[in-house]
């Protein structure tokens, strides 16, 4: 074989690596977002809309507060008769007077339904970002499968190009070409779904962002989810060690916000049991009023007497039949059911951690044999294969099964990227803290 077909045909492993056929996402369009994971989670945090309409909702317990202070109203009476029957004009007020620190129960109540409602937002909040997280993962993964399925059917391209060289040199039959055109086509069928998950990951990407969801996303820590021969270090799937299993633990039930909620459910059912209480205690209400009877004239009598009266009362609630103490077993009841489920929501937070914990460690020993042993590896059997068949070693039945058996081993890789992205994504929000915070906490690691 000339080496003019030789040097047109030799392709290094780095060359296979890099060499991608640039299919658009999406149509030109004027909007770019340049995204790092950071950016992206501080972008969302600002634009989400679940959390812009939920931020609103804090103004809504907010006002609670002013309602729970009011003090009633006094009331005024007037009492003007019309015919003969009655003659006395009345003029009176009435102000209520709440005993038993009724209002002051409420604004208790009032101040603890403010912290549980803050307390709901930071959880969204915590849930939108793991939600970016993912987004953004899944996104990478789908853009580093794309750039794969481009270079596998690069690589086709390149077996057809050969192919098509050796059968007119007679060096094989015409059924090396169809076979190999075949392939090709094969694997141009797997281009479109892989160009449809990126525009599906990037749509979900805009949608959390509170953007418009034909903005074109650049990921600039893109190349973390991908391979490469010259940099196999990930930087956003570095395999750092953990913490020990106890400490990520201790972090959690001291960080979940999901417990703080349970927690201050208990203190909102506490302030509820205060109302209850203060409710048993009826009101008394004060009552001033100024009569004025200028009296009943007739004629041929004399003119009547005028006489006045200042009338002072008291008006009570007597709980003959309603003593509130139903009020007050349903407060403990709602109590005894919250604390329940503070004690079993702590035993879900160590499952939780647990299981998180062990997941990421067993998806870094995956993607670690792939980013080390299995995908180098594959490289270098995929160039010999092809190599083989180039100089007549092997037939293209053997480069093709090769170039399907390799193909496979970095559709593995980016599944196992995008896993240990989500076990991440999960022990971060097991223990409800940003994995920087997890990794750089000061205590023993794991091996």
């Amino acid at each position: 074989m000339s080496s003019v077909l030789v040097l047109s045909l030799c392709i290094t492993i780095e060359s296979l690596v890099c060499l991608s056929i640039s299919l658009p996402v999406f149509a030109q369009t004027a909007r770019v977002s340049n995204l790092t994971l950071e950016t992206a989670i501080n972008q969302a945090e600002a634009n989400n809309p679940q959390l812009l309409a939920a931020q609103r909702s804090i103004s809504v317990t907010q006002a609670g507060v002013a309602i729970a202070g009011v003090i009633s109203n006094p009331r005024l009476a007037i009492d003007i008769p019309f015919g003969q029957a009655e003659t006395k004009r009345t003029i009176g007020i009435e102000q209520a007077i709440e005993l038993g620190g009724k209002r002051g129960a409420r604004l208790a109540l009032a101040n603890s339904e403010v912290q549980q409602a803050q307390l709901q937002l930071d959880s969204l909040r915590w849930q939108i970002r793991i939600q970016v997280r993912q987004a953004y993962a899944e996104l990478a993964v789908a853009q580093g499968a794309q750039q794969n399925t481009e270079q596998s059917l690069a690589i086709n391209k390149q077996l057809v190009d050969i192919a098509k060289i050796r059968f007119q040199a007679n060096d094989v039959a015409r059924a090396d070409v169809v076979q190999a055109e075949f392939a090709f086509t094969q694997a141009q069928q797997k281009l479109e779904p892989a160009v449809n998950r990126v525009r599906q990951a990037t749509i979900r990407l805009n949608t959390l962002l509170g953007q418009p969801t034909d903005t074109a996303i650049n990921l600039v820590d893109g190349k973390a989810f991908r391979f490469s021969v010259k940099d196999s270090q990930q930087k956003l799937a570095t395999l750092a060690k953990l913490p020990d299993l106890s400490v990520l633990k201790k972090l959690a039930k001291a960080s979940r916000l999901d417990l703080a909620l349970a927690q201050q459910q208990i203190q909102v059912n506490n302030k509820q049991i205060q109302v209850a209480y203060s409710a048993r205690i009826p009101d008394i209400t004060f009552a001033a009023s100024y009569v004025w009877d200028p009296g009943l004239s007739t004629s041929g009598a004399p003119p009547p007497t005028t006489t006045t009266a200042v009338i002072l009362g008291v008006r009570v609630d007597l709980p003959l039949f309603n003593s509130g103490g139903s009020g007050v077993r349903q407060a403990r009841a709602n109590l005894s059911v919250s604390e329940a489920q503070n004690a079993a929501l702590g035993l879900q937070t160590d499952s939780e951690v647990a299981t998180a914990y062990e997941n990421v460690l067993s998806t870094q020993r995956v993607l670690e044999r792939d980013r080390t042993v299995l995908l180098p590896q594959a490289l270098e059997v995929l160039n010999l294969s092809r190599k083989s068949y180039e100089y007549g070693q092997t037939g293209l039945s053997d480069a093709l099964l090769t170039q399907q058996s390799v193909q496979a081993v970095f559709d593995n890789f980016y599944t196992d990227i995008l896993s240990y992205q989500t076990a991440l994504g999960t022990l971060e929000q097991a223990v409800n803290l940003p994995l920087s915070v997890i990794y750089n906490t000061n205590a023993p690691k794991t091996p």
